[in-house]
């Protein structure tokens, strides 16, 4: 089997497009495939969305549900909204949802505090959090999300 390293390589298997780096490629009959662990990469996804610089679209938000085994109702709860809601700003596909800020805040600080916070109780994760939170509400109070 013949093998040969793509440096940058467009995974689009989680809803959106990733960029992904020194991907391994496998030869397979006359094509090459690339080798991805796709747990890691939704795992290091999941973790870049919490900061990410840009709003969250409606694929990412079904990724986020998804990541973390939730029906439309289950998540709901945790946005205080309702499952039409959130049904709808999946229907936003590869665009930006009109989520309120506020709410989009809450949902990363809900993903980092269930990825970091809670999996690792310790003080020192909890001032991480309160430093995500304020980096957050300054990402949020730039004019490109009024």
């Amino acid at each position: 089997m013949s093998k040969k390293i793509i440096k940058s390589y467009i995974y689009d298997g989680l809803g959106f497009p990733v960029e992904l780096h020194n991907i391994e490629m496998l030869k397979i009959g006359n094509e090459y495939h690339p080798k991805i662990d796709i747990r890691k990469v939704a795992d290091s996804v999941i973790q870049s969305l919490v900061l990410q610089k840009s709003r969250l679209t409606g694929n990412q938000i079904k990724f986020i549900r998804t990541y973390f085994s939730m029906s439309l109702r289950e998540f709901s709860k945790i946005v205080n909204e309702s499952h039409m809601a959130v049904k709808k700003w999946e229907n936003f596909q590869n665009e930006s949802t009109n989520m309120d800020k506020n709410i989009e805040i809450m949902l990363r600080l809900h993903i980092f505090d269930h990825i970091f916070v809670k999996k690792q109780n310790n003080e020192k994760r909890k001032y991480e959090f309160y430093n995500k939170f304020l980096a957050l509400t300054e990402i949020f109070s730039y004019q490109q999300f009024a």
